[in-house]
């Protein structure tokens, strides 16, 4: 009823369960380094954060952001001299099986970990480096014994206290939204994994404050996904309410680049769900007396 996760704290049998557990969050810990290492010696990935991005070197320091080398071996090999088995790897989601053996999970992609409530690192999201119109833009780890999709708020140990300050948190679809929304100083807001939204999502969030402000992109799938995020608020009890960008911003870090003022005042103006919703109707089925006339 309290939605904490007690399979963290049983012990099955010997407690292998447990012992698995610790060794994935240790494989995950030494995969953070490992890629944070690769990011300062691949200058077309560093370019592309600092740059296009514009992350500072303070944010790319407090979000552990990485590089995935795209032979596809590296970090397999990394972790094999650190003492972990292939067995221990691939329960971790960090590698997986090839036609020419065990190979990296990720490669040539810019790594964003995802960490759970207490900090520690439980997965990836990768986001590939060279667009490719064959390869998927984002994709995250597995599900595994520490990671799973339905529960992840990325973010949340970072926005923890200052959703508990404000007493409201701005929900975002992009992982790094949340990171560009960090450092323009708006600390309250956290991610779930695109636009699936779940009941345990808002759940987590509800033991820190019963506001949420949601803002999906722009885009046909944002606005289907909000529509869809309504009745799950409303099942969880909690206040929502529904962030709008003003006409051509897809979503907060294109708001932020030209105006992190500007996100800062779509949050404080934050539509209820019912007066979102009429303004969707009223924007997308009516029409103007001259629309109307010509369809006579």
């Amino acid at each position: 009823k309290a939605n904490v996760d007690l399979t963290q704290y049983q012990k099955q049998g010997d407690g292998s369960t447990a012992k698995l557990k610790k060794r994935l969050l240790e494989a995950h810990r030494a995969a953070v380094q490992f890629y944070h290492l690769c990011l300062s010696r691949k200058p077309e990935a560093l370019a592309y954060i600092k740059e296009k991005r514009n992350f500072t070197p303070d944010t790319i320091r407090t979000w552990q952001l990485g590089y995935s080398p795209d032979d596809g071996k590296s970090l397999h090999t990394f972790l094999k001299k650190r003492g972990f088995s292939e067995v221990e790897l691939s329960k971790a989601g960090l590698i997986t099986k090839r036609r020419d053996g065990w190979g990296d999970m990720f490669r040539g992609r810019i790594m964003i970990p995802l960490s759970d409530g207490q900090g520690n690192v439980v997965g990836f999201t990768a986001r590939i480096l060279k667009d490719d119109k064959d390869a998927p833009k984002y994709f995250n780890t597995p599900q595994t014994l520490v990671y799973d999709k339905g529960r992840q708020v990325f973010g949340l140990h970072h926005a923890k206290e200052a959703i508990r300050k404000q007493d409201a948190a701005v929900l975002v679809e992009g992982n790094l939204d949340v990171i560009a929304s960090h450092q323009a100083g708006i600390a309250n807001v956290v991610a779930a994994a695109g636009t699936a939204m779940t009941t345990d999502h808002l759940r987590s969030l509800s033991r820190l404050t019963l506001n949420v402000r949601l803002a999906f992109d722009s885009d046909q799938a944002g606005l289907k996904a909000t529509e869809r995020a309504i009745p799950i608020a409303q099942t969880v009890g909690v206040d929502l309410k529904v962030i709008s960008f003003p006409e051509g911003i897809k979503d907060p870090d294109e708001l932020i680049q030209s105006d992190p003022e500007a996100w800062r005042k779509q949050i404080e103006k934050a539509d209820d769900a019912t007066t979102w919703t009429h303004k969707q109707y009223q924007r997308h089925h009516d029409k103007s007396p001259a629309e109307a006339k010509r369809q006579l």
